[in-house]
């Protein structure tokens, strides 16, 4: 979750283009990435996408509850369905012994058995409540920053990647490597991404590079 439930830890990206009709773009951008109910039937265990700020439940966007003037507030979702590995054993050695019991067989052969775990599995998933995890994102017109309340690097893989498909955002992270690309020149990059490893290294990590090289 983001700041709004204590959280301080957050990612930061430069937006380097946007479309030049913002508000109407972004809302209608957001509509379209917005989360979807998991497709189970697709054989998918998870989904992703944009809802309502400091309400992951609400996908109905407006600029009423998205565009707050200087900055846009929106929250990223990433839902997954699980079945815990003891409770699917036990459905399935439940649904191995009835299917012996009706064909009157002692053995079922691997690859039914395989296949009939599949159904059970999906059948399980399909009563079953995704976990439910949403990010605040804050988009800071003025210094043209956005901030996703998550440091988990899948999270803002899924995050970018859904940025530039809907919303239509060009955005570079402001991280070490963001940083250097935004200011030094290309063989000042080039020697910088050639530092010696040991650069930055632990002391105690240090040493034991340095006793293996001796």
């Amino acid at each position: 979750m983001g700041f709004t439930s204590n959280t301080v830890s957050y990612t930061t990206y430069e937006v380097l283009q946007a479309p030049n009709d913002l508000k109407e773009a972004l809302v209608d951008g957001l509509k379209q990435g917005k989360i979807h109910a998991i497709d189970i039937e697709a054989g998918r265990d998870k989904a992703a996408g944009f809802a309502v700020f400091d309400d992951p439940l609400n996908t109905d966007f407006a600029e009423e509850n998205t565009i707050f003037n200087p900055l846009i507030l929106f929250s990223f979702r990433m839902d997954k369905l699980t079945v815990p590995t003891s409770t699917l054993k036990l459905y399935v050695a439940q649904r191995v012994r009835e299917n012996l019991l009706a064909t009157r067989r002692e053995k079922m052969p691997r690859q039914e058995r395989d296949e009939l775990s599949e159904m059970v599995k999906t059948d399980l998933m399909k009563r079953a409540i995704p976990a439910i995890n949403g990010y605040d994102v804050v988009w800071d017109t003025n210094t043209n920053r956005i901030r996703i309340f998550t440091t988990s690097a899948s999270v803002c893989e899924e995050f970018v990647a859904r940025a530039q498909t809907f919303l239509q955002l060009e955005l570079r992270p402001l991280n070490t490597v963001g940083v250097l690309e935004q200011h030094l020149t290309e063989r000042e990059l080039n020697e910088a991404y050639h530092l010696l490893p040991t650069t930055f290294l632990a002391p105690s990590a240090t040493m034991i590079r340095f006793k293996e090289d001796m």
